[in-house]
């Protein structure tokens, strides 16, 4: 959990410094979609190497799998708000870790991994669109 909390840290940290410079939204929410839409590119990338892998099979039209994507999307966003914003978790890991990162001089790389932790399942869901396309 230890890595999770840095991760999610690293990106809020991230929005709450342009924060401080820019006129932006609300770095809380913005910092917890951003994970949820991680962990959604997480969970489908599982979904779609298990209907790959193990099933063989892929989703019967466009429309269930929109429907499934959205509602893993959705669920993952509701989950997060529940433990980052509304039970004010993102706040206790910005505070635990704040001091520790401002005297680290590797800020900037922590965030492009954190970053790259995030993207990596879209990446791959593409690469598998790409080199196994779906037949009809």
């Amino acid at each position: 959990m230890k890595y999770l909390d840095y991760l999610y840290f690293n990106i809020y940290n991230h929005f709450y410094q342009l924060s401080q410079n820019k006129p932006v939204f609300n770095p809380r929410l913005l910092a917890m979609y951003l994970f949820s839409m991680g962990l959604g590119g997480w969970l489908l990338l599982l979904e779609a190497l298990y209907l790959h892998l193990v099933r063989h099979a892929w989703f019967s039209s466009p429309a269930q799998s929109t429907l499934f994507t959205a509602s893993v999307y959705l669920l993952a966003a509701i989950l997060f708000n529940h433990i980052f914003i509304s039970q004010d978790r993102d706040l206790k890991i910005f505070d635990k870790y704040e001091k520790a990162f401002n005297e680290h001089p590797g800020r900037k790389r922590h965030l492009i991994i954190s970053v790259i932790i995030l993207l990596t399942p879209y990446f791959v869901l593409l690469l598998n669109v790409i080199f196994f396309p779906r037949h009809k």
